[in-house]
């Protein structure tokens, strides 16, 4: 057992190995598992807000009603959540330089929150897919 301890090239190499291990736990811990917990909310942010358009423009026809129906009051509701668990991803749990590259692309996370706060009370129905198409350009999507 004392034989092991005593080679140099194999207690450099155990060594090495756990420091390997030890910055190969940090990088995933602090910087991949924020980044795709981000993408995530981003691409549910996403898809609310493409079913919040498509049920607005699929209501939209002549002779329907100015509110706006409960289904996509709904779905603007869990798109505003969506926009709040972003905003918090990114100030709280992002690494700084995967903040400096959102930046750089324009894309700005905190503002969609606004955007989309009470949506569902405008009664017009353009003005709301125009907040929308804004909160989609904040967000980075197309």
């Amino acid at each position: 057992m004392m034989a092991i301890f005593s080679d140099p090239v194999l207690l450099t190499a155990v060594a090495a190995s756990f420091l390997a291990g030890l910055l190969g736990y940090i990088i995933l811990r602090m910087w991949i598992r924020p980044i795709l917990h981000y993408q995530r909310i981003k691409r549910r942010l996403d898809r609310d807000l493409t079913r919040a358009v498509s049920l607005l423009s699929g209501d939209g026809a002549v002779g329907k009603p100015a509110t706006i129906p409960k289904p996509t009051a709904a779905t603007l509701h869990a798109a505003r959540k969506s926009a709040r668990d972003l905003g918090m991803c990114y100030a709280n749990q992002l690494p700084y330089w995967y903040r400096l590259l959102l930046e750089s692309r324009r894309t700005a996370p905190n503002e969609i929150e606004g955007l989309l706060t009470n949506l569902h009370k405008i009664q017009d129905r353009q003005q709301v897919q125009s907040r929308i198409a804004r909160a989609r350009q904040a967000a980075g999507l197309r």
